[in-house]
Protein backbone atom coordinates (compact mmCIF):
# COMPACT_ATOMS: atom_id res chain seq x y z
CA UNK A 1 0.00 0.00 0.00
CA UNK A 2 1.01 3.59 -0.88
CA UNK A 3 -0.49 6.74 0.39
CA UNK A 4 -1.43 9.43 -2.51
CA UNK A 5 -1.16 12.67 -2.64
CA UNK A 6 -4.52 14.71 -3.37
CA UNK A 7 -5.96 14.39 -7.27
CA UNK A 8 -3.64 11.76 -7.78
CA UNK A 9 -4.39 9.37 -10.86
CA UNK A 10 -3.27 6.11 -10.34
CA UNK A 11 -4.07 4.86 -13.85
CA UNK A 12 -6.12 5.73 -16.79
CA UNK A 13 -7.84 3.86 -19.30
CA UNK A 14 -7.19 4.77 -22.52
CA UNK A 15 -8.22 3.97 -26.39
CA UNK A 16 -4.85 2.72 -28.32
CA UNK A 17 -4.12 3.97 -31.54
CA UNK A 18 -3.92 1.54 -34.09
CA UNK A 19 -1.67 1.81 -37.32
CA UNK A 20 -1.82 -0.61 -40.40
CA UNK A 21 -0.13 -3.66 -39.25
CA UNK A 22 3.64 -4.07 -40.53
CA UNK A 23 3.46 -7.58 -42.15
CA UNK A 24 7.04 -8.77 -40.82
CA UNK A 25 5.70 -7.87 -37.69
CA UNK A 26 2.38 -9.00 -37.58
CA UNK A 27 4.27 -12.49 -39.17
CA UNK A 28 6.07 -12.59 -35.71
CA UNK A 29 2.82 -11.81 -33.63
CA UNK A 30 0.83 -14.61 -35.38
CA UNK A 31 3.59 -17.23 -34.36
CA UNK A 32 2.75 -16.93 -30.65
CA UNK A 33 1.78 -19.82 -29.83
CA UNK A 34 -0.74 -21.01 -26.91
CA UNK A 35 0.41 -24.57 -26.57
CA UNK A 36 4.09 -23.76 -26.44
CA UNK A 37 3.43 -21.38 -23.95
CA UNK A 38 0.72 -24.24 -21.91
CA UNK A 39 3.23 -26.49 -21.75
CA UNK A 40 6.18 -24.02 -20.69
CA UNK A 41 4.05 -22.78 -17.88
CA UNK A 42 2.47 -26.31 -17.02
CA UNK A 43 6.63 -27.22 -16.27
CA UNK A 44 6.80 -24.21 -13.83
CA UNK A 45 4.18 -24.93 -11.75
CA UNK A 46 5.17 -28.55 -11.09
CA UNK A 47 8.22 -27.09 -9.39
CA UNK A 48 6.68 -27.41 -5.71
CA UNK A 49 8.04 -24.15 -5.03
CA UNK A 50 10.55 -21.41 -7.16
CA UNK A 51 11.69 -20.36 -4.18
CA UNK A 52 14.35 -17.96 -4.32
CA UNK A 53 16.73 -19.95 -1.72
CA UNK A 54 15.26 -23.36 -2.48
CA UNK A 55 16.51 -25.96 -5.24
CA UNK A 56 13.52 -25.79 -7.30
CA UNK A 57 14.42 -21.96 -8.19
CA UNK A 58 17.42 -23.33 -9.17
CA UNK A 59 15.69 -26.28 -11.33
CA UNK A 60 14.26 -24.06 -13.25
CA UNK A 61 17.03 -21.57 -14.20
CA UNK A 62 18.94 -24.34 -15.55
CA UNK A 63 15.74 -25.66 -17.45
CA UNK A 64 15.19 -22.23 -18.84
CA UNK A 65 18.51 -21.93 -19.08
CA UNK A 66 18.58 -25.25 -21.41
CA UNK A 67 15.80 -23.67 -23.34
CA UNK A 68 17.15 -20.49 -24.48
CA UNK A 69 20.50 -22.54 -25.27
CA UNK A 70 18.29 -24.76 -27.69
CA UNK A 71 16.80 -21.80 -29.55
CA UNK A 72 20.57 -20.45 -30.21
CA UNK A 73 21.02 -17.63 -27.66
CA UNK A 74 23.85 -16.88 -25.96
CA UNK A 75 23.35 -17.75 -22.19
CA UNK A 76 24.26 -17.83 -18.50
CA UNK A 77 23.34 -18.19 -15.11
CA UNK A 78 25.12 -15.04 -13.07
CA UNK A 79 24.73 -15.51 -8.97
CA UNK A 80 23.03 -13.00 -6.96
CA UNK A 81 22.78 -12.34 -2.93
CA UNK A 82 18.87 -12.24 -1.34
CA UNK A 83 18.85 -9.85 1.41
CA UNK A 84 21.69 -11.14 4.29
CA UNK A 85 21.20 -14.59 3.39
CA UNK A 86 24.70 -16.50 2.74
CA UNK A 87 22.84 -18.57 0.13
CA UNK A 88 22.94 -17.21 -3.34
CA UNK A 89 19.78 -17.27 -6.11
CA UNK A 90 20.96 -16.62 -9.81
CA UNK A 91 19.86 -14.47 -12.57
CA UNK A 92 19.18 -16.41 -15.69
CA UNK A 93 20.85 -13.99 -19.52
CA UNK A 94 20.56 -14.71 -22.36
CA UNK A 95 21.50 -12.67 -25.99
CA UNK A 96 21.06 -13.11 -29.14
CA UNK A 97 22.96 -10.46 -31.46
CA UNK A 98 21.62 -8.29 -34.00
CA UNK A 99 23.05 -7.77 -37.84
CA UNK A 100 23.38 -3.97 -37.84
CA UNK A 101 26.24 -1.76 -37.63
CA UNK A 102 27.70 -0.89 -34.71
CA UNK A 103 27.23 0.83 -32.28
CA UNK A 104 24.21 -1.57 -31.55
CA UNK A 105 21.47 -0.91 -28.72
CA UNK A 106 19.90 -3.73 -27.39
CA UNK A 107 16.10 -3.98 -26.46
CA UNK A 108 15.73 -5.94 -22.61
CA UNK A 109 12.99 -8.32 -22.01
CA UNK A 110 12.43 -9.65 -18.18
CA UNK A 111 10.57 -11.67 -16.00
CA UNK A 112 11.15 -12.61 -12.70
CA UNK A 113 11.63 -16.92 -12.03
CA UNK A 114 10.73 -17.29 -8.10
CA UNK A 115 7.52 -17.38 -6.95
CA UNK A 116 6.56 -17.29 -3.00
CA UNK A 117 4.17 -18.66 0.02
CA UNK A 118 3.95 -15.56 2.14
CA UNK A 119 2.21 -16.99 5.27
CA UNK A 120 3.74 -20.66 4.93
CA UNK A 121 7.44 -19.83 4.58
CA UNK A 122 9.99 -20.83 2.14
CA UNK A 123 9.78 -24.26 1.94
CA UNK A 124 5.74 -24.35 1.63
CA UNK A 125 3.91 -25.22 -1.80
CA UNK A 126 4.58 -22.14 -4.35
CA UNK A 127 3.07 -22.90 -7.56
CA UNK A 128 3.21 -18.97 -8.24
CA UNK A 129 1.32 -19.83 -11.75
CA UNK A 130 0.59 -16.22 -12.67
CA UNK A 131 3.43 -14.70 -10.15
CA UNK A 132 5.29 -15.44 -12.17
CA UNK A 133 5.20 -18.42 -13.52
CA UNK A 134 2.77 -16.50 -16.72
CA UNK A 135 5.35 -14.12 -17.15
CA UNK A 136 8.06 -16.24 -17.27
CA UNK A 137 6.61 -18.77 -19.93
CA UNK A 138 5.72 -15.35 -21.71
CA UNK A 139 9.34 -14.29 -22.30
CA UNK A 140 10.36 -17.71 -23.24
CA UNK A 141 7.56 -17.45 -25.91
CA UNK A 142 8.95 -14.66 -27.05
CA UNK A 143 12.52 -16.17 -26.80
CA UNK A 144 11.02 -18.87 -29.35
CA UNK A 145 9.23 -16.75 -31.73
CA UNK A 146 12.23 -14.06 -32.23
CA UNK A 147 14.97 -16.86 -32.34
CA UNK A 148 15.12 -16.75 -36.09
CA UNK A 149 14.12 -13.34 -36.53
CA UNK A 150 16.73 -11.10 -37.86
CA UNK A 151 16.97 -7.71 -36.59
CA UNK A 152 19.31 -4.77 -36.11
CA UNK A 153 19.50 -4.60 -33.16
CA UNK A 154 20.48 -7.16 -30.08
CA UNK A 155 17.76 -8.54 -28.18
CA UNK A 156 18.51 -9.87 -24.40
CA UNK A 157 16.30 -11.95 -22.30
CA UNK A 158 16.67 -11.84 -18.36
CA UNK A 159 14.92 -13.98 -16.02
CA UNK A 160 15.33 -12.71 -12.24
CA UNK A 161 16.00 -14.32 -9.30
CA UNK A 162 15.14 -12.52 -5.66
CA UNK A 163 12.23 -10.45 -7.09
CA UNK A 164 9.65 -11.21 -4.36
CA UNK A 165 12.46 -10.86 -1.54
CA UNK A 166 12.64 -7.09 -2.93
CA UNK A 167 14.00 -6.95 -6.57
CA UNK A 168 17.40 -8.14 -5.29
CA UNK A 169 18.28 -9.97 -9.20
CA UNK A 170 16.91 -6.84 -11.30
CA UNK A 171 18.75 -4.38 -8.69
CA UNK A 172 22.33 -6.41 -8.71
CA UNK A 173 21.88 -6.42 -12.51
CA UNK A 174 21.05 -3.30 -13.05
CA UNK A 175 23.88 -1.79 -10.53
CA UNK A 176 26.54 -4.19 -12.48
CA UNK A 177 25.56 -2.26 -16.06
CA UNK A 178 28.81 -0.28 -17.20
CA UNK A 179 27.63 3.09 -18.36
CA UNK A 180 28.29 2.21 -22.10
CA UNK A 181 25.45 -1.16 -21.63
CA UNK A 182 23.28 1.18 -20.20
CA UNK A 183 23.84 3.60 -23.06
CA UNK A 184 22.80 1.01 -25.25
CA UNK A 185 19.73 -0.24 -24.13
CA UNK A 186 16.78 1.26 -25.80
CA UNK A 187 13.69 -0.26 -24.04
CA UNK A 188 12.66 -2.61 -21.21
CA UNK A 189 9.67 -4.34 -21.09
CA UNK A 190 9.03 -6.53 -18.14
CA UNK A 191 6.68 -8.88 -17.44
CA UNK A 192 4.46 -9.70 -13.82
CA UNK A 193 1.24 -11.67 -13.63
CA UNK A 194 -0.08 -11.56 -17.22
CA UNK A 195 -2.31 -14.07 -16.94
CA UNK A 196 -5.27 -13.58 -14.83
CA UNK A 197 -8.63 -11.54 -15.93
CA UNK A 198 -9.60 -9.75 -13.05
CA UNK A 199 -11.75 -7.62 -15.47
CA UNK A 200 -15.33 -7.58 -17.51
CA UNK A 201 -12.88 -6.74 -20.48
CA UNK A 202 -9.15 -8.77 -21.10
CA UNK A 203 -7.38 -5.86 -20.09
CA UNK A 204 -3.38 -5.10 -19.55
CA UNK A 205 -2.00 -2.14 -16.93
CA UNK A 206 1.42 -0.17 -18.90
CA UNK A 207 3.10 0.89 -15.59
CA UNK A 208 6.44 3.29 -15.84
CA UNK A 209 7.56 6.35 -15.53
CA UNK A 210 7.73 9.91 -17.50
CA UNK A 211 11.02 8.68 -19.08
CA UNK A 212 9.12 5.45 -20.13
CA UNK A 213 5.78 7.44 -21.79
CA UNK A 214 7.31 6.86 -25.38
CA UNK A 215 7.51 3.32 -24.98
CA UNK A 216 4.03 3.24 -22.72
CA UNK A 217 2.53 4.83 -26.23
CA UNK A 218 4.54 2.00 -28.67
CA UNK A 219 2.93 -0.89 -26.34
CA UNK A 220 -0.51 0.66 -26.54
CA UNK A 221 0.08 1.36 -30.05
CA UNK A 222 0.82 -2.39 -30.74
CA UNK A 223 -2.05 -3.56 -28.26
CA UNK A 224 -4.59 -1.65 -30.45
CA UNK A 225 -3.34 -3.10 -33.90
CA UNK A 226 -2.73 -6.92 -32.89
CA UNK A 227 -5.18 -7.42 -30.18
CA UNK A 228 -8.22 -6.69 -28.52
CA UNK A 229 -7.00 -5.36 -25.11
CA UNK A 230 -8.52 -2.76 -22.87
CA UNK A 231 -5.13 -0.31 -22.14
CA UNK A 232 -4.89 1.04 -18.68
CA UNK A 233 -1.71 3.04 -18.23
CA UNK A 234 0.30 4.64 -14.93
CA UNK A 235 3.26 6.68 -14.42
CA UNK A 236 3.97 5.60 -10.97
CA UNK A 237 6.20 2.88 -11.19
CA UNK A 238 5.83 0.17 -8.07
CA UNK A 239 7.36 -2.70 -7.17
CA UNK A 240 8.55 -5.00 -9.84
CA UNK A 241 11.67 -5.91 -11.69
CA UNK A 242 10.88 -2.09 -14.23
CA UNK A 243 11.88 -0.27 -10.90
CA UNK A 244 15.45 -0.43 -10.99
CA UNK A 245 15.50 0.08 -14.52
CA UNK A 246 13.74 3.35 -14.19
CA UNK A 247 15.65 4.50 -10.82
CA UNK A 248 18.74 4.03 -13.44
CA UNK A 249 17.04 6.67 -16.11
CA UNK A 250 16.65 3.31 -18.33
CA UNK A 251 12.85 3.50 -20.04
CA UNK A 252 11.27 0.65 -19.22
CA UNK A 253 7.58 -0.64 -18.60
CA UNK A 254 5.89 -3.48 -16.59
CA UNK A 255 3.07 -5.28 -18.40
CA UNK A 256 0.48 -6.68 -16.54
CA UNK A 257 -2.79 -7.99 -16.14
CA UNK A 258 -5.53 -5.07 -15.52
CA UNK A 259 -6.67 -4.61 -11.74
CA UNK A 260 -4.14 -6.82 -10.85
CA UNK A 261 -4.79 -5.66 -7.01
CA UNK A 262 -8.06 -7.90 -7.53
CA UNK A 263 -5.91 -11.24 -7.80
CA UNK A 264 -6.21 -12.51 -4.13
CA UNK A 265 -4.24 -15.36 -5.34
CA UNK A 266 -0.64 -14.39 -5.43
CA UNK A 267 1.89 -15.34 -2.90
CA UNK A 268 -0.04 -18.06 -1.66
CA UNK A 269 -0.78 -22.03 -2.36
CA UNK A 270 -3.58 -20.94 -4.65
CA UNK A 271 -1.94 -19.83 -7.50
CA UNK A 272 -2.22 -22.49 -10.10
CA UNK A 273 -2.75 -23.24 -13.69
CA UNK A 274 -7.01 -22.99 -12.25
CA UNK A 275 -6.96 -19.09 -11.97
CA UNK A 276 -5.39 -18.54 -15.40
CA UNK A 277 -6.76 -17.16 -18.64
CA UNK A 278 -4.47 -18.20 -21.49
CA UNK A 279 -6.38 -16.09 -23.92
CA UNK A 280 -5.32 -12.96 -21.80
CA UNK A 281 -1.66 -13.98 -21.57
CA UNK A 282 -1.58 -15.12 -25.61
CA UNK A 283 -3.22 -10.75 -25.80
CA UNK A 284 -0.30 -9.31 -23.56
CA UNK A 285 2.37 -11.42 -25.59
CA UNK A 286 1.12 -10.32 -28.98
CA UNK A 287 1.15 -7.00 -28.13
CA UNK A 288 4.91 -7.47 -26.19
CA UNK A 289 6.08 -9.10 -29.44
CA UNK A 290 5.07 -6.10 -31.89
CA UNK A 291 6.82 -4.25 -29.64
CA UNK A 292 9.79 -5.67 -29.11
CA UNK A 293 9.81 -6.63 -32.88
CA UNK A 294 9.30 -2.78 -33.93
CA UNK A 295 12.53 -1.84 -31.13
CA UNK A 296 15.06 -4.23 -32.90
CA UNK A 297 14.43 -2.96 -35.91
CA UNK A 298 16.88 0.08 -37.04
CA UNK A 299 14.05 3.35 -36.82
CA UNK A 300 14.16 5.54 -33.46
CA UNK A 301 11.76 4.67 -30.60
Amino acid sequence: MQPLPPDTIVFRTVTPARRAPEAHVENLVDQVSKDRYKRCLTHLVDLPTRHSLQPGFLEAAVWARGQLEQLGYLAAQTDIRVGSSLQRSQNVVADRTGNGPDPRGVVVVAAHLDSINLAGGPLAPAPGADDNGSGAAGLLEIAEVLAGHQAAHDLRVVLFGGEEEGLFGSRQYVAALSPTERGRIRAVINMDMIATKNTVNRSVLLEGAPLSQGLIDELATAAGTYTSLTVQTSLRPFNSDHVPFIDASIPAVLTIEGADGANEHVHTDGDTLAHIDYDLAMQIVRMNVGTIASALADAAL
